[in-house]
């Protein structure tokens, strides 16, 4: 639900932008703008939090959801086992509630627990209460049995836990209802320390018992697993980290990859501790743990491989950038002239426009396109394996995701042209493209319509060509929402530029039932020519609203739907004179030679009563919209009549029929507009103008 995800955005960002920053204050009122639509009426809203799932009415909430799982863990890590949403939440409660959800739990444990913590922010609109987690069962899902670690269900890390239950490791230790990875960590270390006979050495088990069926994980599903086994490692015991290593490269559960990225996401202590550990006995541990420990641990080894900068300019930022290396790029005349200005007497003053220059550089902005400008290099490249690679573009896409945030789209866009046409490597470009298509990425750019405004529509409108299929289901989500005239335009403009990858989902929603939503779907068929779309046309042509049935039918005659035309010819010559003027208002869509007939019929009929004469002049207009030249001897014997009784209104008529000659091949109407041009009166002066090819007006 998107109130979930508001939060988890503005938790997100108070966290990597400082206090004020304007990332913040946008994705608070944001937030704030969800949690008011969501409350809607509704004095009351309660959520459960059963560990990684939040339970509402009794339900799970989209437990498949990344987010909302993020979202529940982080409340049930800081001891919220129920969150009470009431109606008047201010902007300065959002704000604290979520340096709340920001605080370490440590932090929280050590100031008295969350209640103590909640009472002191004075948060009022909002409230938690303390439960047992037990009192959710009968909503969650069950939590794994022993034994049912093989068979496929939930994700790696709960069957991870199912091992550790089972009695591989813990001996049954943990507590059922336990599934933050780093409280799991702190039992085992609290086990090893109380119990002398407690055996930690059998993680491989473990690891290919949980590991036994692993099915090819959706990427953001693998992501959220990896990090909770860096979260479950980085808090284990020196000992007892080294020996889940040297288990998980040994048994290969957890592809290399994916170990690698765990050991990226370690506390540097964490690291210098598990090297501390292995100490003399280096030669009983895989290579590849020393080799990964070493690589990404602050003090560089001795029997690392160096890094050299001869592989381009990537590789001379890796050297640069290698804490304790950068003698190796810099020459020694400039480090000769660094160490000189370093000299207490050689420091030189800056004055007040040197400080504004050097703090413009300090600029997150600034730093983020910095940052930017590097990653698009190390893409360019191609350098480092999949998993490398896969971080950079990751961090590609949260630049990304701020310059949205702060309205800067045109750096944004950078961004997008160089993946799009840079150099950027086929595989590589597709992992970033795969990221904007992300629902994130995707409701950014689209909740920038009504942030930012019209002054964003046209960098807006070269995101979604860009990014093209993927914005289909939203853009479609909102189109049905918008109050907003202009922007249901701008998102009917965009699918049809997405063109026929958006048919399917059109088509799909042609069962909703909100008539203004279906008038406009069935515009979109008609401007994106979806023929195939016929046989629910006729249905919608039937539909009660008649708005809808009269779109419907409009679509069906464009696409020369032969039982249309039979029904249109009918209600034309019909004795309801209402069925009569409605079949005239959509004639015009169809040039079928019955349809043609029947419109000719009408005009040459005698008659011109006033009636009579604004029945003709709808069958001119439609005549016009066919614009087939067999209907210009009609109108040149209509121009030639006369009227005593309502000359005046046979003049009007007239000189609807001399307009609607712009419409024919001009080719077949030129004589007929001179012929009339000769004369004098309005219809004469009028005929003149269309020669003359007046503004607006083709010749």
């Amino acid at each position: 639900m998107r109130l979930i995800r508001e939060l988890e955005v503005s938790r997100r960002n108070m966290g990597a932008y400082p206090q004020g920053h304007q990332v913040v204050d946008v994705s608070l009122t944001k937030a704030l703008q969800s949690y008011a639509a969501f409350m809607g009426e509704r004095d009351e809203v309660v959520f459960g939090v059963a560990g990684s799932a939040l339970v509402f009415g009794g339900r799970t909430v989209d437990r498949s959801n990344l987010v909302i799982r993020e979202f529940a863990r982080v409340l049930y890590e800081r001891g919220i086992g129920m969150l009470v949403l009431n109606r008047g939440l201010t902007k300065e409660e959002l704000r604290r509630f979520i340096i709340i959800l920001g605080s370490k739990r440590e932090k929280i444990y050590g100031a008295g627990g969350i209640r103590a913590v909640w009472e002191k922010a004075g948060i009022t609109s909002l409230a938690i209460r303390e439960v047992r987690y037990d009192l959710f069962s009968a909503s969650e899902e069950p939590l794994l049995q022993p034994g049912e670690a093989g068979n496929g269900s939930g994700d790696l890390w709960e069957r991870f836990l199912v091992a550790l239950k089972n009695g591989h490791t813990a001996g049954g230790a943990l507590d059922e209802d336990l599934l933050d990875p780093e409280l799991v960590a702190e039992a085992l270390n609290r086990q090893a320390g109380q119990d002398a006979s407690f055996d930690a050495a059998n993680f491989t088990s473990v690891l290919l018992e949980a590991f036994a069926r692993d099915e090819a994980a959706a990427p953001q599903a693998r992501e959220l697993t990896n990090r909770r086994f860096a979260g479950f490692v980085g808090k284990l015991n020196p000992a007892m980290r080294q020996q889940f290593l040297n288990a998980a490269c040994v048994s290969k559960a957890i592809a290399a990859p994916d170990l690698e990225w765990i050991v990226r996401q370690l506390p540097a202590e964490a690291v210098l501790e598990t090297l501390e550990e292995i100490g003399a006995n280096q030669e009983s541990i895989p290579p590849l743990v020393l080799q990964l420990l070493r690589q990404f641990s602050r003090i560089a080894s001795p029997s690392a491989a160096p890094v050299t900068p001869e592989g381009g300019l990537p590789g001379r930022i890796r050297t640069i950038l290698r804490e304790h290396a950068s003698e190796e790029y810099i020459p020694e005349s400039y480090l000769q002239k660094l160490h000189k200005m370093m000299e207490p007497d050689q420091v030189p003053l800056v004055g007040s426009e040197g400080v504004r220059d050097l703090l413009e550089t300090l600029d997150q902005a600034s730093m983020e396109k910095a940052t930017c400008e590097i990653l698009l290099l190390f893409l360019k490249s191609g350098e480092g394996e999949g998993g490398e690679l896969g971080g950079y573009a990751r961090n590609l896409y949260d630049i990304g995701i701020f310059f949205l945030r702060t309205g800067d789209y045109l750096e944004f866009l950078k961004i997008l042209r160089e993946v799009v046409g840079g150099g950027v490597p086929t595989g590589v470009r597709e992992d970033v493209m795969a990221l904007f298509a992300c629902e994130e990425f995707i409701n950014e750019v689209l909740d920038g319509l009504e942030t930012w405004g019209k002054p964003r529509f046209d960098e807006i409108t070269e995101v979604i060509a860009t990014v093209g299929a993927p914005f289909t289901e939203e853009l479609l989500e909102r189109l049905a929402e918008s109050d907003s005239m202009s922007l249901r335009r701008f998102m009917m403009d965009r699918l049809v530029e997405i063109g026929p990858p958006a048919a399917p989902a059109i088509m799909k929603r042609l069962s909703d039932r909100r008539w203004y939503f279906l008038r406009n779907l069935i515009a979109l068929i008609r401007r994106l020519e979806l023929s195939d779309a016929e046989e629910k046309l006729r249905m919608l042509a039937r539909h009660r609203d008649r708005r809808v049935a009269q779109e419907a039918f409009r679509a069906l005659l464009e696409f020369g739907d032969f039982a249309a035309e039979l029904s249109l010819v009918q209600d034309l010559e019909s004795p309801n004179r209402q069925t009569q003027l409605a079949a005239l208002e959509v004639a015009g869509m169809a040039g079928s030679a019955n349809v043609l007939g029947a419109l000719h019929a009408m005009l040459a009929r005698p008659g011109l009563s006033a009636k009579d004469l604004q029945v003709k002049n709808l069958v001119v207009q439609a005549l016009g919209e066919i614009g087939n030249p067999a209907s210009l001897p009609l109108l040149e014997k209509l121009l030639t009549s006369v009227s005593l009784l309502r000359p005046n209104q046979l003049a009007k008529l007239k000189l609807e029929a001399v307009s609607s000659l712009r419409r024919y091949p001009a080719e077949m109407s030129r004589p007929l507009l001179k012929k009339l041009a000769a004369k004098k009166g309005a219809l004469g002066r009028q005929a003149a103008l269309l020669l003359r090819g007046a503004p607006g007006i083709t010749s």
